[in-house]
């Protein structure tokens, strides 16, 4: 049974990181979901009426939100107990100084409480990323629906490389939330399996 685990979900956003995560805490319920919106959008809608106010925030803006991340990462890291296991989302790409700052306070968090930290990379084709992102929960929250900028993302970026040796790489183009979930809570088991021998 995973003890002390921190899973971080990194993919382009309409990847599908909110919903697998849910998946993941029905499957194993020791794991507690921080999915971004839930302390990001409490701020946005300070802020704005929709997704568009991503692009009107100015620096004090982006220090609400930073602040708002590092009261759950602090609470993750010197409150929860050691017995919980986490799974933290995030639209992460590769070769952007802001992911990779967001990635060391992960690491930094995972440390503190001498957690295991395994980054997943999810990866989907086109298609079907245009496809996730017209559906209703995501303008619930304040997610893109914008699917030329997507479609421009995904031409242009790749998903966020921790570069760490237990980092798990999943095609989730052609698999269920469930599916996608159990490979999740197999290749976490392994890699803690692994670190004990």
């Amino acid at each position: 049974m995973l003890k002390n685990t921190i899973i971080l979900l990194m993919g382009i956003a309409g990847t599908g990181k909110k919903t697998i995560g849910e998946a993941i805490t029905r499957q194993d319920n020791s794991f507690r979901l921080a999915h971004h919106h839930a302390w990001i959008d409490p701020v946005l809608k300070l802020l704005g009426n929709n997704a568009s106010v991503w692009w009107s925030l100015d620096e004090k803006g982006w220090n609400a939100l930073n602040q708002a991340r590092d009261v759950i990462f602090n609470t993750i890291a010197t409150v929860c107990s050691k017995e919980s296991n986490f799974l933290i989302t995030y639209e992460m790409l590769a070769n952007n100084p802001y992911h990779q700052e967001f990635f060391d306070k992960v690491n930094a968090t995972a440390q503190k409480r001498d957690a295991q930290l395994i980054p997943v990379r999810l990866i989907c084709e086109l298609d079907e990323l245009l496809n996730r992102l017209t559906q209703q929960d995501r303008a619930d929250f304040y997610k893109t629906q914008d699917k030329k900028l997507i479609t421009t993302r995904f031409a242009n970026e790749k998903v966020f490389f921790s570069y760490m040796p237990h980092e798990f790489t999943l095609d989730v183009t052609h698999l269920s939330p469930e599916e996608s979930a159990k490979q999740i809570i197999q290749w976490a088991t392994n890699v803690q399996q692994e670190s004990k021998l």
